[in-house]
């Protein structure tokens, strides 16, 4: 007769099994009759929770952790996954009393390390991230995932050489990795080194949205990717990629190829902005299957690279963008009541941008500006953002337009009303791109830690012979970057 012990083994090891194929009906029915015997319920416990985990049912998943941990505080693997149910969830000083449980366990375990670090990285506090990946590498030379969130952590701070040192540690036990390859691009351009940056930068093709314009391309029409061959009686096709504010900024080059050589260029773009380009010598397009027969095809961020190894420099602004003369009268029109000097505002980016929380500026920050009796301010700011005015009662002495812009066409009004403003202040946002190429004086407010062509623009001021940068001297410090602007404007 077989004995109870190994029969119950026997049950665990069928769930495992089960769990391994992802049967997770079946697996969770052996781990509920477990749980309901003495001698098995840790096991059927853990076993359910990490069902749950893999279901992403985190409030069941915690549910079981807690119920084992009532009976056995100093389960490891219960209180390390219930730490990650809570790092999944956000809540990461719950994820932290956890992890330190785990340590009180085994100052040893790898995996509660590392997922310390992340909490850290993720709550911004790079140096003590730093410091838990620098102990998991210390328990694993090669633990790759550490190099690679040393390399994120190092970046966030400056630290540029330091994350070029992890993110190449990292390529040398992964070499396929496109998230070190992508960044190491980042700190380059920062580091202005253009060389190995436009190297690395060529990897965000693995990106998704410029990875899947190439797919779309080579399914739907034939053509070489241009790397600089002569395109005289050729046909090329550019292709738009990433934010709007890109394709706005480094559309430019279009003209240099255009200048350069005789040939046909096509440029596939967005509907929703492609009128933005229309009156420019290409052809735009939204469709490829509009697109016929074409020699050469380009994303448009390797133009730069291109240009770079010919010039030795970046293209100069080039102010393609064509108002709407109706709407630029209908605005002048509607801001006339307006005895002062206009100044237009924008301050909140797309929410959903990771790194929004230090790009995107609350409004409450512009409170001394807009005392300045000597102008009159008007909002740009669409969408999220808006409630902001309300909610610091500005309505006064701001003018929010947001129910009667671009309700036909992207930045349509946006465009119109820029050309009637004395100054433009913005965050880092499209708008910023938008006002810079039409050539109105803009003074953008930027980050400690900015995305990489504003290191460019620092330096060489090359882009943007109408922006004014103030940027902050430490993270976090709106407060001085607001000192400078008002002192620039009273």
């Amino acid at each position: 007769m077989i004995s109870q012990k190994i029969f119950f083994q026997k049950k665990i090891n069928k769930g495992i099994k089960l769990l391994e194929k992802k049967n997770f009906s079946e697996a969770n029915k052996i781990f509920e009759y477990l749980q309901k015997n003495n001698s098995t319920k840790i096991i059927g416990l853990f076993f359910l929770g990490i069902i749950k985990i893999q279901q992403k049912d985190d409030i069941l998943a915690k549910k079981y952790f807690l119920q084992l941990l009532e009976l056995n505080p100093n389960h490891e693997d219960a209180n390390l996954n219930l730490a990650l149910v809570y790092f999944r969830e956000k809540k990461y000083k719950n994820s932290i009393i956890y992890l330190d449980k785990v340590f009180e366990i085994n100052k040893n375990n790898l995996i509660a390390h590392y997922h310390k670090g992340l909490v850290y990285f993720y709550l911004k506090d790079f140096i003590k991230a730093i410091n838990c990946f620098e102990i998991c590498i210390n328990m694993n030379s090669n633990h790759v995932y550490s190099y690679l969130n040393l390399g994120h952590s190092f970046l966030r701070i400056k630290k540029f050489d330091k994350a070029i040192k992890n993110y190449l540690r990292v390529l040398s036990l992964d070499p396929n990795n496109n998230s070190s390859k992508f960044n190491l691009s980042f700190c380059y351009f920062a580091n202005l080194d253009f060389e190995n940056a436009f190297k690395f930068y060529e990897y965000r093709k693995e990106k998704t949205l410029p990875g899947e314009r190439l797919k779309q391309v080579n399914a739907t029409v034939k053509s070489s990717e241009w790397k600089g061959e002569n395109l005289d009686n050729k046909i090329i096709l550019i292709l738009a990629e990433q934010g709007i504010g890109d394709n706005i900024q480094f559309f430019r080059y279009l003209y240099w190829i255009n200048e350069k050589y005789n040939v046909d260029i096509l440029f596939f773009t967005d509907e929703k902005i492609s009128h933005l380009f229309k009156s420019t010598p290409f052809k735009i397009i939204t469709n490829l299957n509009d697109v016929g027969h074409i020699d050469y095809h380009k994303l448009l961020l390797s133009l730069p690279e291109i240009y770079y190894k010919e010039k030795n420099n970046f293209h100069k602004r080039i102010s393609y963008i064509k108002p709407n003369n109706d709407l630029v009268v209908k605005w002048k029109s509607k801001l006339k009541n307006n005895n002062k000097p206009i100044v237009a505002l924008n301050w909140q980016g797309d929410k959903n941008f990771a790194f929004d929380s230090t790009r995107s500026i609350s409004l409450s920050f512009f409170n001394e500006i807009l005392k300045i009796n000597k102008f009159s301010f008007i909002s740009l700011q669409k969408g999220y953002g808006v409630e902001q005015i309300k909610i610091n009662n500005f309505n006064q002495i701001l003018t929010d337009l947001s129910s009667e812009i671009d309700n036909n066409k992207a930045f349509e009004d946006t465009i119109a009303i820029l050309m009637n403003v004395d100054i433009f202040i913005t965050s880092d946002t499209a708008l910023c791109h938008l006002a810079c190429t039409l050539g109105v004086k803009t003074y953008l407010l930027l980050e400690n830690n900015p995305d990489w062509r504003w290191y460019i623009e620092n330096e060489y001021k090359c882009f943007y012979p109408n922006l004014n940068i103030i940027q902050q001297s430490k993270p976090g410090d709106w407060i001085s970057v607001f000192n400078k602007l008002k002192n620039l404007l009273i």
